[in-house]
């Protein structure tokens, strides 16, 4: 099935996003596509058509969603083919992982010290305050969502 012309914009969209942030763009569309398509299992096939990549680029893509834990495969009886997924609470997975990405902010800030500049210190300086501040609210902040989470569930 074609992405409607929405759905191509937001696809585009998560592959420019994906692109800066984490790998690939083509990674960014299969991400994109996986997030907004139905049914929400794709076979590879299915993605090709979709999104009009190479049977290579999918195969390299799917791998590497497959190894950062975004995507994975699922069958079902009586069907030879194999289908990509989001994995059930990926968007949590990246949360409960970004507490690393701020301490390498702050260990980064700290080697940066001895050399903070005389003009405009703040280059340095609110590096080291922005990742401090998150990580010690980090364990409270990851709490409450799962509680908003929880409510949503038993709401549903």
């Amino acid at each position: 099935m074609k992405p409607t012309a929405e759905q191509h914009e937001f696809i585009e969209t998560m592959g420019r996003w994906w692109e800066t942030t984490t790998g690939g763009r083509s990674a960014g569309r299969i991400l994109g596509w996986l997030m907004i398509c139905e049914p929400a299992h794709q076979s590879a096939p299915d993605l090709i058509e979709a999104l009009g990549l190479s049977t290579g680029t999918v195969s390299t893509q799917i791998r590497v969603l497959e190894g950062i834990l975004f995507v994975e495969r699922i069958t079902f009886p009586g069907d030879r083919a194999t289908y990509y997924q989001l994995k059930p609470d990926v968007w949590i997975g990246v949360m409960m992982s970004e507490p690393q990405h701020i301490r390498r902010m702050l260990e980064l800030s700290e080697a940066a010290a001895p050399l903070t500049p005389e003009t405009r210190p703040d280059r340095v300086t609110d590096m080291g305050f922005i990742s401090t501040f998150l990580l010690e609210r980090w364990p409270t902040l990851m709490d409450e969502l799962m509680e908003e989470l929880r409510k949503r569930e038993r709401n549903d």
